[in-house]
C-alpha cells in the first residue's frame, strides 16, 4: 500500500489496512518517514512492514533507478494499493506488482476518505465495511507517555489548537474559554506540533497546562488514549485521538468534515456555518461535547 501525505491522510488508510488483514493478506505500506511510522505496529489496523517513501533507496529508484535491485525485491508485492497522481510512481510499481490499483489521493466530492480508500479491498476478498478497531500501543510506546500521564489527572482535557494551515485553526481565546470551563483548576494537556508555536503561544500561559511536544507520534498517541475528552481543529493530531480511542471533537472550517472526518469509536464533528473557523461559536462546540457525552452514556 503506497500513501503520499501527511499524519491525517496516512490515518485514513486504517480500515483498508484491517480488511485486508481480514483477508489474510499481509501488508507493507510504503508512505512518508514521520506519518508512516504511526501504522506500524501489532494491531488489526497496522502495518507488518513499512518503508519511508521519502527515504534515500525509494528517491534513488524514483530517479535514476540506482539500486533497484534490492528495493524492488524487498518491495515486490503480489498486489499495489497505489494512492498517487505520478505518472512516475504508478509506472516504477507496474514494476513490481502483477496487479496495481491506481486510487486517486482526493475522493469524489462527498465521498468519505476512510472508505474511498479502502474500497479496492473488495476485490481482494477483504470487506471494508466494519469500523476500523483502535490502534494497538505497544508497552515500550506506552512508557514514552507515562511521564505526562503521571502529571495529569484521570480522564483529563486534551486540546490541540494548531494545525497545518491557520485557515483551520479555531482562534486561542476560544480554546481558552474552553479550558476554563472543562478543566477548571485542574491540570489539562496542550498539545504542540512542529509547526504549532503561534497558536500555542497563547494558551500556554492558561492555567494548569501540560505542554506535550515533540513526542514519537505513536507515544503521543498512547498518551491521548487516557483523555477523557479530546478538542482539536482538522489536524493529524485529531485523527491519532481519535483512532487511539479517545472522546473527540473535531472542529471543522474549509475542510470537508464529510470527506476528510476522523475516524474513531468517539468521534464528533462540528463544522463551521460558513467554512471560517471564527464563525464556529463556544455554544456550539459545547453542543457537540454534550452529544458526545451523551452517546457515551447510553453505551453504558
Amino acid at each position: 500500500m503506497v500513501r503520499a501525505g501527511a499524519l491525517g491522510d496516512v490515518l485514513l488508510l486504517r480500515r483498508a489496512v484491517a480488511a485486508l488483514h481480514r483477508a489474510h493478506h499481509r501488508v507493507h505500506l510504503v508512505a512518508p518517514s514521520v506519518p508512516g511510522r504511526v501504522l506500524l505496529g501489532p494491531g488489526l489496523v497496522e502495518a507488518s512492514r513499512f518503508t519511508p517513501l521519502d527515504g534515500p533507496p525509494v528517491a534513488a529508484w524514483l530517479g535514476d533507478g540506482s539500486g533497484a535491485g534490492g528495493l524492488a525485491a524487498d518491495l515486490r508485492a503480489d498486489v499495489v494499493l497505489a494512492c498517487t497522481r505520478s505518472g512516475d510512481l504508478l509506472t516504477r510499481l507496474g514494476e513490481l506488482a502483477p496487479r496495481v490499483f491506481e486510487l486517486a489521493p482526493s475522493p469524489p466530492p462527498g465521498t468519505e476518505a476512510s472508505r474511498w480508500y479502502a474500497e479496492p479491498v473488495r476485490a481482494l476478498g477483504g470487506d471494508p465495511t466494519p469500523d476500523p478497531p483502535v490502534i494497538e500501543f505497544t508497552a515500550p510506546e506506552r512508557e514514552a507517555a507515562r511521564e505526562l500521564v503521571q502529571r495529569l489527572p484521570d480522564r483529563f482535557l486534551a486540546v490541540h489548537p494548531g494545525s497545518g494551515s491557520a485557515i483551520k485553526n479555531w482562534p486561542p481565546h476560544r480554546f481558552a474559554a474552553l479550558v476554563g470551563a472543562h478543566a477548571p483548576g485542574e491540570r489539562w494537556l496542550l498539545v504542540s506540533g512542529p509547526a504549532d508555536e503561534e497558536s500555542v503561544a497563547p494558551l500556554a500561559a492558561v492555567p494548569g497546562a501540560v505542554l506535550a511536544r515533540g513526542l514519537p507520534v505513536r507515544a503521543l498517541g498512547a498518551l491521548l488514549a487516557h483523555a477523557g475528552l479530546y478538542v482539536g481543529n482538522d489536524s493529524g493530531v485529531t485523527h491519532l485521538a481519535a483512532a487511539a480511542g479517545a472522546p473527540v471533537v473535531a472542529l471543522f472550517g474549509p475542510t470537508d468534515a464529510k470527506t476528510w472526518g476522523p475516524v474513531g469509536p468517539r468521534v464528533e464533528v462540528v463544522s463551521s456555518p460558513d467554512g471560517i473557523m471564527e464563525s464556529l461559536d463556544l455554544a456550539s462546540v459545547e453542543e457537540a461535547i454534550e452529544r458526545l457525552r451523551s452517546k457515551a452514556a447510553k453505551q453504558k
